[in-house]
C-alpha cells in the first residue's frame, strides 16, 4: 500500500516540474535542487518503461540519460555508496511496481508534461542542476 505521504510528496513534485522546466532559477547554492528534479526524471523514466514501452525512444532516451546522471551526481555527492541512492529511491515510491500508481493520475501526467516541454529547456535545467558537486537536497521544490 502506498503510503499517504509519499502519494502527496509525489504529487508536489510532479505539479512543480513543469514550473522547474521553464523558470530560470536564481543562484542556488550546488546541490540544492538535484533531488527535487531528479525525483521527477525517475518518475519520468519508470512511467516511459512500464506504461509506455516501444513509444517515444528518443525521449525516453534522453530522459534515461538524464537518470543516469543523476545517479552518478547523487553517489558521488553523498559519500560514494550506490545504497544510499536505492535507498533514496525506495523512500520516494520508486520501486513501486503498482501500475495503477506509476501509469495513472498525476506521476502518468507528468511524462507528458515532460514530453511536451521544448528538449532545450530541459537539458538546460539538467546541466546547471548538475555542473557543480554539492550535497544533494530537494531545494524549494517541496
Amino acid at each position: 500500500m502506498i503510503e499517504k505521504k509519499l502519494f502527496g510528496k509525489a504529487v508536489l513534485l510532479i505539479a512543480s516540474g513543469a514550473a522547474l522546466i521553464s523558470a530560470s532559477p536564481p543562484e542556488e547554492a550546488p546541490g540544492r535542487g538535484v533531488l527535487c528534479l531528479g525525483t521527477l526524471i525517475y518518475f519520468v523514466e519508470k512511467t516511459g518503461s512500464q506504461c509506455h514501452a516501444g513509444e517515444d525512444a528518443d525521449f525516453q532516451a534522453r530522459i534515461a540519460s538524464y537518470a543516469r546522471r543523476f545517479d552518478e551526481y547523487i553517489i558521488r555527492n553523498t559519500g560514494g555508496d550506490p545504497s544510499v541512492l536505492a535507498k533514496f529511491k525506495n523512500r520516494q515510491n520508486l520501486t513501486s511496481q503498482d501500475s495503477t500508481y506509476i501509469c495513472e493520475g498525476d506521476v502518468a501526467q507528468s511524462y507528458d508534461h515532460f514530453k511536451a516541454s521544448p528538449a532545450e529547456e530541459l537539458d538546460a535545467a539538467v546541466e546547471k542542476l548538475l555542473e557543480k558537486d554539492g550535497p544533494p537536497s530537494f531545494g524549494d521544490c517541496v
